[in-house]
């Protein structure tokens, strides 16, 4: 017989018993929680899923924060995964997940042309409009990894902006054809699954970088309008100093480095080190070979001591080229943090990038540096949001993992870092810290199943290193004392940083913690960069006792490591009280006196000219002083002038669309979508219930 399909739901809480029904909180919240999700899914509350962390057999994960009917508060839902639950997508349940109105994601734009290569100029030109948009305060921007996870994926743009947590989807495509371009582009309201502006542009491919900010700045100009109050620049896109066709080679090599492959670095690498040929003060050529090479050390497709040494003179470089840009900033902080221990130095540089544009490296970088000085629920908060930008980027489940397992929460660092590696399996972080959780939650034998699984090493040690604590932890001394050798022998090679982390693991475990100092020293006298997080791992804790770690710790964190972060710059109010109620009467009435709203083209930008107001100053006035945003307070006119034409006689000579562009909505949808969201049914069935009320 096939499986009854059953879903449940559940939470911890109050109950009330009268003999015959039960009621209280337990029972809503379970109630609710089991009606969002789908057959053979388990979901539980935050609240129960807190409750679970101690239980290894039971991993969970998030589906995002839901608001629940007659609950107060957004609920996180979370889903058990299991043999025999199904684990459904975010997408896939039903009620109302807690969005931030101001937030979009851009999807990679489609390649049009016949070229197939032309895929790279596609490629750039998302994310530089991500980049450019990313400029902009108070709006929550997907970034690059978890928008392009949905390239080529032919998914509803529903699911995807569910998937993704946004309000709001840009999608577009491009067609190259000699020195000329076609960019088209539309918006689209996830809720509502409809869109709500769309533009075609033809350009000459001379003219690519004002086209991006012309492009940047019309799509957040139709945010402002859709979503509420944002503060824009004149400009959200700086020109590179350097020829179109170098610009273009430039978007080439960084498609190819971003694939990660051997070969596709060692492509991406060649173009640069060309362009500097010619350019060599282009600092984004400088910054690219420097990731190349960041990536070559990082997988381990060369020595990473090597790797690092040859990318540091291209960073040092386009940092004294271009100390404005984010990327240098971010990793002038990193110097300061892993090299000159300066933490306060980092928090400042990591502040100055923020200020030049906000990017999820800024919340990543934060969130590693504040848990290396054990500030770990800060650290939390930095992750979480880092997570809401990018929820799809396997470093961000990495660091979640990273701060719950020095917490020693290892059930929940297990679970994160399960799904880091099932996001990007050859992430070796996710891969060692996964098994010296397993480890420390009293699981030595799953640790030393799961290293063992492991491909043999290739220049990383990991597989060594790894069974060799395991077999340490199950007291399999002797069978460990080969791999110990191993590691011992590898100080001396290129792998020292991997193998002195490893060493000084194994010892601790083994109780040899004068051994395990040693090493330590060692590590940081050389200034592996990895060092300054051994005061919080947890394999080290029986060492805090000893006054030697203790001076070590001084050494590296100060005495006082207190958080030195720069102050945020608000921007004030535009308007004082009195400005904004003077504003708003002229608003008004140039409303009734002159109807500019049965203009479709009429923009936020075209209104705020009629006014002589600059478009920042009309929307703050249209947010603080009527509470909605540009396309609710127009659109709310031009319904009003809908029903009064439909209330004439002549209007049963037109039809209900023509009426509707007549009072000046610019597009069907957007005018049957308005209208059933006020008024609650369709504008036809209105219609009907005008004409029974004339009978």
């Amino acid at each position: 017989a096939d499986p009854i399909p059953l879903r449940m739901g559940l939470h911890s809480g109050d109950i009330v018993y009268d003999g015959t029904e039960i009621y209280g909180d337990g029972v809503n919240v379970a109630a609710r929680i089991e009606s969002l999700g789908v057959a053979g899914s388990i979901l539980i509350s935050a609240k129960l899923n807190e409750e679970l962390l101690n239980h290894p057999a039971i991993t969970t994960r998030s589906m995002g924060h839901f608001e629940l009917k007659n609950i107060v508060r957004p609920v996180e839902v979370y889903a058990v995964s299991a043999a025999g639950v199904r684990l459904p997508a975010p997408a896939e349940l039903g009620g109302r997940r807690q969005v931030a109105a101001k937030s979009v994601a851009v999807l990679p734009f489609v390649n049009m042309s016949r070229q197939a290569e032309n895929e790279y100029f596609c490629d750039g030109m998302t994310e530089e409009i991500i980049n450019a948009l990313s400029r902009i305060r108070h709006l929550k921007v997907t970034s690059r990894t978890s928008s392009f996870f949905f390239k080529d994926k032919k998914l509803p743009l529903r699911q995807i902006g569910r998937e993704l947590n946004v309000s709001t989807i840009l999608e577009g495509s491009i067609r190259l054809w000699g020195k000329r371009m076609r960019i088209t582009a539309q918006l689209v309201d996830v809720e509502d699954d409809y869109h709500f502006w769309s533009e075609t542009f033809d350009r000459s491919l001379e003219d690519v970088f004002a086209v991006q900010d012309e492009i940047s700045l019309l799509i957040a100009d139709k945010l402002r309008e859709h979503v509420g109050h944002l503060e824009i620049d004149e400009h959200l896109v700086e020109a590179p100093q350097v020829p179109v066709e170098t610009y273009k080679r430039y978007l080439k090599s960084r498609y190819h480095l971003l694939k990660m492959t051997k070969t596709d670095l060692d492509t991406g690498m060649a173009i640069l080190r060309d362009i500097l040929r010619t350019h060599p003060r282009f600092a984004l050529a400088h910054l690219g070979i420097h990731l190349g090479y960041t990536l070559l050390g990082t997988i381990g497709l060369q020595p990473a001591a090597e790797a690092f040494a040859l990318g540091q003179p291209h960073l040092e470089q386009a940092i004294e080229l271009a100390p404005e840009l984010p990327e240098s900033q971010q990793h002038l902080a990193y110097i300061s943090f892993l090299q000159e221990w300066d933490f306060a130095a980092a928090y400042r540089h990591l502040n100055k990038s923020f200020e030049i544009r906000p990017t999820v490296e800024y919340y990543q970088s934060m969130a590693s540096i504040l848990v290396a000085e054990g500030k770990f629920e800060a650290a939390g908060q930095y992750i979480g949001t880092a997570l809401e930008l990018d929820p799809f980027a396997n470093i961000n489940y990495h660091l979640k993992g990273y701060i719950a397992y020095v917490q020693e929460q290892y059930e929940q660092a297990i679970a994160s870092f399960r799904r880091s590696l099932e996001l990007k399996p050859s992430f070796m972080a996710s891969t060692i810290y996964l098994g010296q959780a397993l480890v420390l939650s009293g699981q030595p034998g799953q640790a030393l199943e799961f290293f063992r699984a492991l491909p043999e090493d290739e220049g990383d040690l990991v597989k060594t290193g790894g069974t060799t604590l395991a077999l340490i932890a199950l007291g399999e001394t002797e069978k460990a004392q080969a791999g110990l050798e191993k590691l011992q022998a590898a100080l001396q090679s290129d792998l020292v940083e991997r193998a002195l982390n490893m060493l000084i693991a194994c010892r601790a475990i083994q109780g040899q913690y004068e051994q395990a100092l040693e090493l330590a020293e060692q590590g940081l006298a050389y200034r592996l960069p990895m060092m300054v997080y051994l005061f919080v791992e947890p394999l080290l804790r029986p060492l805090h006792e000893l006054p030697r770690f203790g001076q070590l710790m001084q050494q590296v964190l100060g005495q006082d490591t207190s958080l030195e972060l720069t102050p945020r710059k608000y921007r004030q109010a535009l308007f004082s009280p009195d400005e904004l109620e003077q504003h708003k009467t002229r608003l008004l009435r140039l409303m009734e006196d002159q109807q500019p709203q049965l203009d479709p083209q009429l923009s936020l930008r075209t209104l705020a000219a009629m006014l002589h107001l600059p478009p920042n100053y009309l929307s703050q006035l249209l947010n603080e002083g009527f509470g909605q945003n540009f396309a609710e307070f127009v659109n709310s006119r031009r319904l009003q002038t809908f029903n009064k034409l439909l209330r004439e006689p002549q209007a049963r000579q037109l039809t209900l669309l023509a009426l509707a562009y007549q009072s000046g909505f610019n597009s069907k949808t957007v005018f049957n979508t308005y209208f059933k969201k006020k008024m609650g049914m369709t504008p036809k069935a209105y219609w009907q219930q005008l004409k029974n009320e004339k009978r």
